[in-house]
């Protein structure tokens, strides 16, 4: 039985691995990609390079090395120019350092690209290139680089920043900017500073929106030259519009520099959202068909616990990213919460400030701290008559006060994405910072005035309210969706309220407690293999595994058919290891790899795997895989005590007598005085025959009987006389009779 059953095994993984072949397209080189270059020039003669700066990427040191190989040829290779795409907050700061003196010296112009935000490090290298531009919902500044996250002696820090403010000094005097500027960006200073209309107050550090880094002070802009959409704008602005973009890769650097450089275009559309959707869409059988969103109004609920809930988080992700595919008419969000997980909420304003369809919130009743935010981050907010939005303070998850730099830290991040969204859809960033950042002075927006230390918490008609010809906050007042639909003109189209089926949130538990059917299959697995034929231990194990790949694939993790042929796959070469070859070891170390990474990679966030692959996760590789390592250790550790507890006990527990067949064993001149024993007992002084090689593990019969045996010390060959020597739980040690 158990035979039949890796069969099948074997066979669901090869379908898998052929449907996984026909879904994927080969991936072919680009046009010429191993053509030699003509003429002998180098690769990026006469060229603008790309180098992309992303996410987490100023942790990986291998990054800097090739950065600083790419600049060494652009030099020797006579480039135009280059572009540096930065998407970056924090990362090594010596490194950072010794790039941004690579570009001071660069003989060929530098460009930074502020793509979505240079944050700490991001923002030094962005400072160091020739000219700065800003992608219009980027922000950039330092986030508190002196903050004291540096471990070590005071005077080491303070050599550090020494050298570092020494760099810096360079960098203003060679590019131009504000020494005073370019402070303010990286350390908050002791009392209040003004850079033309943007303030900073005392004590906090300077974080600017793409709109104040190109205003105007003095004829001069900020810091950023312009406002652009995209690399090929850049090279308008600054004259090269003729010239080839290509972007510095790892393929560019092959043996003997046959390569030659593939352009951009290219990579973007290999990379298009279509692949991304045929990586999606490689569904298990049998998944229900969702009701399609084209032309509807969607509504998504944000009850009084969901912003609490970060599968919540993960359901609206992938509602919008579904309305937008299927071209829905708008997207409603339906807010009643007193809040929630800040840095979950301001990845999900991220969301829908990207969207490209219209978007909503309606106030019913209330939308606090991080449902407020929620609310700024759409197209138009409505109140229910009773509704209330404000109160958006940061505290820590158990409701505690931040300690001060941590604050002045989390305030500069925070503030700037909310300058940058306010801006975007209308609203006074004054008025939104009014909600989230206590001042020890009153201020007054139109009628409502807040008092010194106090928060923002609008009503409706105070949100309502007009002030210098337009509402204070929300657009209007509403009793219900169909009305505000009526309001926008959208009334023609139909409701559809986007709501997690009962099967959905059975998934979210399966993947929030996913190391529990990791212990119990793990265990289950060890008592099925102790147990002869096929019984509950291995319905157990397949129930729990099967739980876990199906549960978690559809609460929108990684878990697809790919990683369950990788599972299968590792459960074949452990039975390779046990049955055919025992003793090798090669075969079951990687059994047991395949089977840790499949249940490693099976919890990981599918939305936040794609971002991460085109550089768009807010982190690292590391932080993308924290959370599915804890559980998959935790399930691990699990298993192997409960592993521990069935090889002590579990052979004298009613079921496993129940489930254990009951055969008689003859007696003999050389067994015991017992002429037979039940399969509990103690079997020491029987004797058998080995059905397999004993090296050390295998199996004997006696009188009929298959065990599972291990020889004690020397090898045992098949076909050997062998006796009994102890049994110790579930563990019978047999030795050779020749030798006994």
């Amino acid at each position: 039985m158990k035979i039949m059953i890796l069969a099948a095994f074997v066979v669901s993984a090869a379908v898998a691995v052929a449907r996984s072949s026909e879904n994927t397209p080969a991936d072919s080189l680009s046009p010429g990609a191993s053509s030699s270059n003509a003429g002998g020039k180098g690769i990026y003669a006469d060229a603008v390079v790309e180098i992309e700066i992303g996410s987490g990427s100023l942790k990986d040191l291998r990054k800097f090395g090739q950065w600083m190989k790419v600049l060494d040829e652009v030099e020797s290779d006579k480039a135009k120019g280059v572009i540096l795409r930065i998407n970056a907050t924090e990362g090594y700061l010596q490194e950072t350092e010794r790039l941004m003196e690579r570009l001071l010296r660069l003989k060929v112009p530098s460009y930074a690209l502020v793509e979505k935000q240079a944050l700490g490090e991001g923002a030094l290298l962005a400072l160091a290139a020739t000219s700065i531009f800003m992608t219009p919902d980027s922000i950039i500044g330092g986030a508190g680089l002196f903050s004291g996250q540096e471990e070590g002696a005071a005077g080491d820090r303070e050599k550090s920043h020494s050298r570092l403010l020494a760099t810096i000094r360079r960098v203003v005097s060679k590019q131009g900017h504000s020494l005073e500027l370019v402070q303010a960006l990286l350390k908050p200073g002791d009392k209040e500073r003004r850079f033309g209309e943007v303030l900073v107050p005392a004590g906090t550090v300077l974080t600017l929106t793409a709109q104040e880094a190109v205003s105007q002070v003095g004829g001069e802009p900020l810091l950023a030259t312009a406002i652009l959409g995209g690399s090929k704008d850049v090279l308008s602005a600054v004259g090269l519009s003729g010239a080839e973009l290509v972007e510095a890769r790892e393929e560019n650097r092959l043996v003997g520099k046959l390569s030659v450089p593939v352009g951009r275009e290219e990579i973007v559309t290999r990379e298009t959202s279509e692949s991304e959707r045929q990586e999606e869409g490689r569904e298990i059988p049998g998944k229900i068909l969702e009701e399609s969103f084209e032309g509807k109004l969607v509504v998504l609920t944000v009850g009084k616990d969901d912003l609490m809930n970060k599968q919540s988080f993960k359901f609206w992700r992938r509602m919008l990213r579904r309305a937008e595919d299927e071209k829905a008419k708008a997207v409603l969000f339906d807010l009643d919460t007193p809040g929630g997980y800040a840095f979950e909420t301001k990845e999900i304003m991220s969301e829908i400030t990207r969207l490209k369809i219209p978007s909503y919130a309606f106030v019913n009743e209330n939308a606090l701290s991080a449902g407020a935010l929620m609310s700024v981050a759409t197209d138009g907010i409505y109140m229910s008559p009773e509704g209330t939005i404000g109160a958006a303070g940061l505290v820590s998850g158990g409701g505690a006060e931040i300690g001060e730099m941590m604050r002045k830290k989390l305030h500069s991040s925070f503030e700037a994405q909310i300058r940058s969204v306010a801006e975007k859809k209308g609203h006074d960033p004054d008025l939104i910072r009014a909600m989230m950042i206590p001042e020890d002075r009153d201020r007054v927006f139109g009628e409502v005035v807040v008092r010194a230390g106090e928060l923002l918490t609008l009503t409706a008609s105070e949100a309502t309210s007009m002030r210098g010809g337009k509402t204070l906050l929300a657009k209007g007042v509403a009793s219900s969706i169909e009305e505000i639909a009526q309001l926008e003109g959208i009334d023609s189209a139909a409701i559809i309220r986007a709501e997690a089926t009962a099967f959905e949130n059975v998934a979210w538990w399966v993947s929030k407690w996913s190391f529990l059917l990791i212990l119990v299959g793990m265990a289950a697995a060890y008592a099925e293999l102790k147990a002869p034929g096929f019984g509950i231990g291995g319905a157990i194990s397949l129930l729990a595994f099967g739980t876990f790949f199906f549960g978690n694939y559809m609460a929108g993790n990684l878990a697809n058919y790919e990683l369950v042929a990788l599972f299968v796959l590792g459960i074949v070469l452990i039975a390779i290891e046990l049955f055919l070859i025992p003793g090798t070891g090669v075969t079951g170390i990687a059994g047991v790899l395949c089977l840790l990474g499949a249940l490693l990679l099976g919890t990981v966030d599918k939305i936040d795997w794609n971002d991460w692959k085109v550089g768009d996760f807010s982190g690292s590789l590391l932080d993308l895989l924290r959370g599915p390592a804890f559980t998959l250790g935790t399930g691990l550790l699990g298993g192997s005590v409960l592993v521990f507890l069935l090889m002590r006990f579990l052979p004298n527990t009613f079921l496993f007598r129940a489930f254990v067949s009951k055969q008689e064993l003859a007696g003999g001149a050389s067994l015991s005085t017992k002429s037979s024993a039940p399969d509990s007992q103690d079997r020491t002084g029987f004797t058998g025959e080995a059905l397999t090689d004993l090296r050390p593990s295998g199996k004997v019969v006696f009188s009929g009987e298959e065990l599972d045996v291990i020889a004690d010390g020397a090898f045992i060959r098949k076909g050997s006389k062998v006796r009994v020597l102890r049994q110790d739980g579930m563990k019978i040690v047999v030795g050779d009779i020749e030798s006994v």
